[in-house]
């Protein structure tokens, strides 16, 4: 039984990759063409999602259905890698932390 794939580690995986890609709930639902709410309940492990769902969700992420189903590794930068393997807090800090960054880096010569 170890093929079972969990709703909620594909939900995490996808919220990830949005978070990465700069996506609110609000922006990446309306460019998947699903309800804020269907989003987060895929990406709280409520709900599954059907195989055109899966398919323009990989398209808006440029990701594998492998990887957001299996957690399979794909061939990436090693930002990307690193990225991936990073909790929701870590990504979301680190996502801050380069955000200040770039606004220092306008202050600066």
């Amino acid at each position: 039984m170890a093929d079972i794939i969990k709703k909620s580690e594909i939900g995490q995986r996808i919220r990830q990759l949005r978070l990465l890609n700069n996506y609110t709930q609000a922006e990446f639902a309306e460019l998947i063409d699903v309800s804020v709410n269907f989003l987060s309940e895929i990406e709280n492990g409520k709900k599954g999602l059907s195989q055109d769902t899966l398919s323009r969700i990989c398209q808006q992420l440029s990701s594998s259905s492998d990887y957001i189903l299996f957690g399979t590794k794909q061939k990436q930068s090693s930002l990307i890698e690193i990225a991936n393997s990073l909790s929701i807090e870590e990504l979301e800090t680190t996502i801050h932390y380069l955000e200040s960054l770039l606004e220092m880096k306008k202050i600066l010569p």
